[in-house]
């Protein structure tokens, strides 16, 4: 295996392992505003290696919430959905990757879609999962919304604003090491 491979995949497994310590911090109020801080370092990963890399650590945060017993399963659709193809979404915002991803517009834009794609997924899993918990006189439909909404939003901007600090006082956090083939 390649140097650049052995980096490549060090940064992965450390992203998803900073993302799940994350997640017992972040905070949820009354299971149903979630401020999601574990989105950071996976939208870093993002950054710094681009899609596919992206996508691989929010496999493996997703594979760890399950292993470690974290996540709320339900049926096997759901949490495919909530702890596969959520997380992996997330790192679809690497394609917004540029070559100086620590530029403020860059990070918001990454940030903004990733997450924004990640709870298109929360919204959907509300609707057909967690509908029966909607508030009185709430559809499954406007319920899921409001909240993955306001949650998506407050994630976004929380994940922008600390991206674009870190990128202010430690941009060489965002630049990948250059590939060295031997």
């Amino acid at each position: 295996m390649s140097n650049s491979k052995v980096l490549e995949l060090t940064e992965t497994a450390i992203a998803a392992a900073l993302a799940l310590v994350l997640s017992f911090i972040s905070i949820n109020y009354a299971q149903v505003f979630y401020l999601e801080l574990a989105v950071i370092p996976l939208l870093v990963l993002a950054l710094r290696r681009g899609v596919f890399w992206g996508m691989t650590g929010g496999l493996v945060f997703g594979l760890l919430l399950i292993v470690l017993g974290q996540a709320t399963i339900l049926t096997p659709v759901q949490t495919l959905l909530e702890y596969i193809v959520e997380p992996l979404s997330l790192g679809l915002a690497g394609i917004l990757r540029k070559k100086d991803s620590s530029q403020t517009r860059t990070i918001f834009a990454v940030a903004f879609l990733g997450v924004l794609i990640k709870y298109f997924w929360h919204f959907v899993a509300g609707v057909i999962f967690w509908g029966q918990y909607a508030w009185k006189g709430w559809g499954a439909l406007p319920y899921s919304f409001v909240v993955n909404g306001i949650s998506g939003l407050a994630t976004a901007t929380l994940a922008a604003l600390v991206l674009v600090v870190l990128s202010k006082s430690a941009p060489q956090i965002f630049k990948a090491k250059k590939r060295y083939n031997k």
